[in-house]
């Protein structure tokens, strides 16, 4: 079930399941921004990636000394959440640890994702609260995909420019695992095209500082900005060698395993941290024009 939620300049709709972004239209030219999943390429628009982002090496991993086993980017994107309060303007779903997901995840959660229209602007906001007194460990992050082209231009008109204007670490992928160690110079600009995705997603070290990604492209306005206050990467990924119509703009809050993991999920690189009754809270913006 798909639930509705709009302003003066947005109309946007969202699954129940994942609590995934299905589209968002701009009211003032009547655009889809969103990609359209088509399954050709890849079947997904926006899923949420809790409670980890990426693949753990193996698809495994330890927790005081006992093995689980989860598949890539966790499992909050193939379940039901609950629509916990909705209105005209902002919708919020929860997600709740059950025996499902304690067999693949030994935490106790209680995860909620609120869409909320502000203008041209849509933030999602997400809370990961601990009910438990113990600590628990957890990755998040965002994966939305934009429709590229729009409008009179071709998929390498697109350009993705990033504020502030500065040189930033990238993170090489190896066989889906991050390597954290041989790291490369990042520009402030990236070009876009099919090709620039062969080695997989481009990982930026955003060192949680505040930042923006505009893409946009040279035949016209048409165009998307995705703003993170904190969060501490962000992915850019099309599909390859199939040439998908899209481009994700993804904050994360955590990263894959590394190449180098020995799999102890409390000591994976990047991971998130609460102690027993503690939440954390992030939000990214979504603007279109």
């Amino acid at each position: 079930m798909a639930v509705k939620i709009e302003n003066e300049k947005l109309f946007v709709t969202i699954n129940e399941h994942g609590a995934e972004l299905a589209s968002l239209i701009n009211k003032s030219n009547g655009i889809n921004y969103l990609w359209s999943g088509d399954s050709k390429y890849w079947g997904r628009k926006s899923p949420v990636l809790f409670p980890i982002e990426g693949a753990l090496k193996d698809g495994k991993m330890f927790v005081d000394g006992k093995e689980y086993h989860m598949g890539q980017h966790g499992f909050a994107r193939d379940m039901d959440f609950e629509v916990k309060k909705l209105t005209k303007e902002s919708v919020c779903f929860e997600l709740k640890s059950n025996t499902e997901t304690l067999e693949k995840y030994p935490y106790e959660f209680i995860f909620r994702l609120v869409y909320e229209l502000k203008e041209e602007t849509l933030v999602v906001r997400y809370e990961v609260e601990n009910p438990s007194d113990s600590e628990m460990f957890f990755g998040l992050g965002a994966h939305p995909a934009f429709s590229v082209p729009l409008g009179e231009a071709a998929y390498d008109d697109y350009y993705l420019e990033i504020t502030p204007e500065k040189t930033r670490k990238v993170l090489p992928l190896k066989g889906g695992l991050v390597d954290n160690i041989n790291t490369i110079d990042g520009e402030s600009r990236l070009e876009i095209s099919h090709d620039v995705f062969a080695k997989d997603a481009i990982i930026y070290d955003l060192g949680e500082e505040p930042t923006k990604f505009s893409l946009k492209n040279t035949k016209n306005n048409y165009g998307v900005e995705v703003f993170t206050p904190n969060s501490k990467f962000a992915g850019i990924w099309s599909s390859y060698p199939a040439k998908g119509q899209f481009v994700c703009i993804e904050p994360w809050w955590s990263l894959a395993d590394t190449v180098y993991t020995d799999g102890n999920f409390k000591e994976k690189f990047a991971t998130n941290k609460l102690n027993g009754k503690e939440s954390f809270d992030a939000y990214f913006e979504i603007t279109v024009f």
